[in-house]
């Protein structure tokens, strides 16, 4: 194992891991700092990943890529290292019950947001919402399937074409359910967040999501609420906050 770490370490060093990934080193530029080729490369080896195609969205937190694992188009969601802060995201882990035994620290904070993402992820599927359905996760890398045609990428509701009365009802059921049966709030649930594919909407970024017992549920689900109707109000959608909010809330 020492050896093949050092082989793969000379490739890095030569670039010719990223040329084995189709990567030009100003995509990998983005995010792929060493650690990352390295936790790349132990990933793709345990998942069997082909190659790594364009980024699909960037943000300050990390970087969307398509990629092909045994043929079929997956996503590959990478955690920047330099970016990911405490101080930015602490709040959501702290709390957390699900994450109570978990040794925060500066080195290990962006593991375990892809493992938060992965185990929310997973709770949201488990309970009949539409999202990407995660893979595996590894360090810094998050695996989950790919929603979109050969040729592009779901659109989120911001650059979609659809029917507003009826996506809204749908994502209010999703919203009930992530906080009923899934037991966790989204946390930053927007217009962004929501992807539109085959006149369906599919929810993803759950990084921050947090259980229902988090000391901040309450006001990050407000939050929540208040930017999805606020939105759909935009749209013509006859709707207010306080309406969702007793939605998700009341057992009826």
């Amino acid at each position: 194992m020492t050896e093949e770490r050092s082989a793969l370490k000379q490739l890095i060093d030569s670039g010719e891991f990223l040329n084995s990934f189709n990567l030009d080193r100003k995509t990998s530029g983005l995010v792929f700092d060493k650690r990352t080729l390295m936790s790349i490369y132990e990933l793709s080896s345990r998942e069997g990943i082909d190659y790594i195609d364009f980024p699909i969205s960037s943000g300050k937190e990390s970087v969307v890529f398509k990629a092909y694992m045994k043929k079929k188009p997956v996503v590959l969601k990478v955690y920047k290292m330099s970016t990911l802060k405490f101080s930015n995201i602490g709040i959501y882990i702290e709390g957390d019950y699900r994450f109570s035994k978990e040794r925060i620290n500066r080195s290990n904070l962006v593991f375990i947001w892809a493992k938060k993402e992965y185990t929310n992820l997973e709770a949201t599927r488990g309970a009949g919402i539409a999202c990407p359905k995660p893979i595996a996760y590894h360090k810094n890398l998050l695996l989950m399937s790919y929603v979109g045609t050969k040729v592009s990428p779901a659109p989120s509701l911001r650059d979609a074409v659809f029917d507003p009365d009826t996506v809204y009802d749908k994502v209010k059921d999703y919203m009930r359910k992530l906080y009923r049966d899934a037991g966790i709030v989204h946390a930053d649930l927007s217009e962004y967040n929501i992807l539109y594919y085959r006149k369906k909407p599919y929810l993803i970024d759950f990084g921050q999501s947090v259980s229902v017992k988090h000391p901040s549920a309450d006001l990050f689900l407000e939050r929540d609420v208040k930017n999805i109707t606020h939105y759909f109000i935009k749209l013509g959608v006859q709707c207010t906050p306080e309406d969702l909010l007793h939605y998700i809330r009341s057992d009826n």
